[in-house]
């Protein structure tokens, strides 16, 4: 299976929808935190760039693959540092046809993996019970750079 030749948005594209509960609510800042932290361990994301701003890690392609996924309306700025999943069946159906089999499922395994860790988090840090679809997660601070998504 080879990844590489995918661009590496749209695999994080697919990391970021594949798994996603609709209306489910995603701190920006931790997009990158938790993707920067999965790059070790996932083949699929070997071609995914990090700098160090201040105290996060950043990626010029995540951020790519938020602002091509609001262009889908798979998903919402709700402010500068959320975004929400919309309809992320359309998308999902694209990325399906996009990909062969096995690279669709490299994908959607990453993705599993980034919301069992995202959403392991959000009840970690609450100390409450799984959170279901409809309830919101408290969001990180992020510097601004999705605003221009918003426009």
């Amino acid at each position: 299976m080879n990844l590489a030749s995918r661009e590496v948005s749209e695999i994080v594209s697919g990391i970021l929808t594949l798994a996603a509960r609709k209306e489910e609510r995603i701190p920006v800042a931790r997009i990158h935190s938790i993707l920067f932290e999965m790059k070790a361990r996932e083949p699929v994301l070997a071609g995914l760039h990090f700098s160090l701003t201040g105290a996060v890690f950043y990626s010029r392609s995540i951020d790519q693959a938020i602002r091509n996924l609001i262009d889908w309306g798979a998903l919402k700025l709700v402010d500068p540092a959320t975004v929400a999943v919309e309809s992320i069946r359309l998308f999902r159906t694209y990325i399906a046809r996009t990909l062969t089999n096995s690279q669709f499922q490299a994908v959607r395994a990453a993705s599993l993996r980034y919301y069992d860790q995202l959403r392991s988090e959000n009840v970690q840090g609450t100390g409450k019970q799984r959170m279901s679809h409809h309830q919101n997660v408290e969001g990180s601070g992020f510097d601004g750079r999705m605003e221009k998504a918003a426009e």
